[in-house]
């Protein structure tokens, strides 16, 4: 947990939610007292596939209708590993493989993907 960095807080483990009446959970949940917003992982023990990321994306936007105050940023999401972001048309917060304290440039993106294709 020391990893993580400054201000992770541990809010829950396998956080259950309901989601069409039906239960659903997360793996772990932080909340980052400096970045002001809850971090949802998912730990996956096999290779991270477009399905995780849709699982992902819904936990972060079930944080962001029902579980942000005032005051809150946006919630952001970490997956396991996958290169390809596979964001094409979705405007969360989500990181695949890594996180970082505050977002880079599109720029600065799009030059990592196109290095981690590339190998």
């Amino acid at each position: 947990m020391l990893e993580l960095g400054k201000g992770f807080c541990l809010e829950a483990r396998q956080k259950r939610m309901i989601i069409d009446d039906e239960y659903y959970y997360a793996d772990l949940v932080f909340y980052n007292r400096i970045l002001h917003c809850n971090v949802i992982v998912e730990l996956k023990d096999d290779e991270f596939k477009h399905s995780d990321l849709s699982q992902l994306n819904a936990y972060v936007s079930y944080f962001r209708e029902n579980e942000m105050r005032d005051g809150d940023n946006p919630p952001v999401g970490i997956g396991k590993k996958m290169v390809d972001y596979a964001l094409a048309g979705l405007d969360n917060k989500l990181f695949v493989s890594s996180y970082m304290l505050s977002l880079p440039d599109e720029k600065v993106l799009e030059e990592f993907i196109i290095k981690e294709i590339e190998g």
